[in-house]
Formats: structure tokens, sequence, C-alpha cells
């Protein structure tokens, strides 16, 4: 007799995210080279977190819902963005930074070693210091097309996704 199908999506994350910790130790265990990736995936992680500028990260999230309500014609009046960010660094800034701190597991299973000492190496340089200090201001110049692209196309894909799942 098989398990009964998931009816949500809630079920549905949670049964696969169950099934996929269930194969992730597996993996590890069947890979003598993982230690090496990790411990270089884990200087990676410090050398790009030695340059992260969270208040500028911060800003990237929070300036294009700040765009958005200025476009709608609401007034931010300086003090206004001022608690926002206030806000956004005391909720948001340890979060994204033990996000950021952990990503040394999923990069020791997803890229090689080569690739893990090819980036490592890239991000000790100046060049490579310069481009780390720089993303922030990519990923906030890039987040109102991305909440714009998620909106126009969450209509179309939403009514599918549910025909397809249930």
């Amino acid at each position: 007799m098989s398990a009964p199908a998931p009816k949500s999506p809630t079920r549905l994350l949670a049964a696969l995210a169950g099934y996929m910790l269930l194969l992730f130790p597996l993996t590890a265990q069947a890979d003598p080279e993982r230690e090496a990736r990790l411990a270089v995936a884990r200087a990676y992680v410090a050398v790009t977190l030695e340059d992260l500028d969270v208040p500028a990260m911060m800003r990237a999230m929070y300036r294009p819902v700040l765009d958005q309500v200025r476009s709608g014609g609401q007034q931010v009046t300086p003090e206004q963005e001022a608690q926002v960010e206030a806000l956004y660094l005391e909720v948001m800034s340890e979060p994204m930074i033990d996000m950021l701190r952990s990503q040394d597991e999923l990069m020791a299973d997803l890229f090689s070693l080569s690739e893990l000492e090819a980036l490592n190496e890239f991000y000790r340089t100046e060049l490579g210091r310069s481009v780390m200090q720089k993303l922030p201001q990519v990923v906030e110049a890039q987040m109102p097309q991305t909440i714009m692209v998620m909106q126009e196309n969450m209509q179309i894909i939403m009514p599918q996704l549910m025909r397809i799942l249930y």
C-alpha cells in the first residue's frame, strides 16, 4: 500500500525536503573529496564575508519596495526611509549573514574542488574584492525588474501550477 499523495503545496514541499534530507548524508558519505571541497568553500565564504557591506545589502532589499510605494504616489520622507533601513538592519542582517555563512555546505555539494579553488583565489584578489563590494549594487539595480517579472508572470504560472499539481 503506497502513502497518500500530499494534498497541499506545503505538504508536497515538506515531503520533498524530507526525501532530500535522507539522501544528503548518503551522498556526503560516498564522496571522499567532500571534506577538501568543504574546507575550500569555508575559506571562500570567509573571504566573501570580509567585504560584505551589510547596510548596502539591506538597501538593495528595501529600496525597491520604497520605489514601488513612491510610484503609487505616496511620499516617503528621509526619516521614514531611515526607519525602514533601521528595521531591515535589525531584523534581516543576522539571518542574511547566517544564510551566507551556511553556503559552504551547499557549495561543497555543488562545486568541484577546482571550481571552489578558482572562486577562492579570485575573491582574494583586488579585482575579486571589488566585484564582491559591487554585488549589492547589482542586486539593488535588478530588484525592481525581478519584482516586476514575478508579479507579471505569477498570475500565469500559479493557476497552471495548481492544475499540474492538483
